[in-house]
């Protein structure tokens, strides 16, 4: 699996655990809903800061980013988590 989409998968993963849409997210990023799903996409790169600050909204470290998981049994959805 290419770095960009374990990246994006990563961030999906961890804005579910903490609750946060897209939306909500962008907000925190001051950027646009569009540049969150291109990044969970995998579809677009991204600097160093904005990694470091990605990490910090989610509250974990910028290497969790990186690490490959199992993302087949990852809800949908943020409420499949309830």
């Amino acid at each position: 699996m290419k770095l960009s989409v374990i990246f994006g998968k990563n961030i999906k993963y961890h804005r579910y655990l903490k609750g946060y849409s897209q939306e909500h997210l962008a907000e925190l990023l001051n950027s646009s809903t569009s540049y969150v799903s291109r990044l969970e996409c995998g579809k677009i790169n991204t600097t160093f800061d904005s990694i470091s600050k990605i990490a910090d909204i989610l509250s974990i470290k910028p290497n969790e980013l990186f690490i490959e998981r199992d993302f087949n049994n990852m809800p949908t959805r943020i409420s499949d988590l309830k």
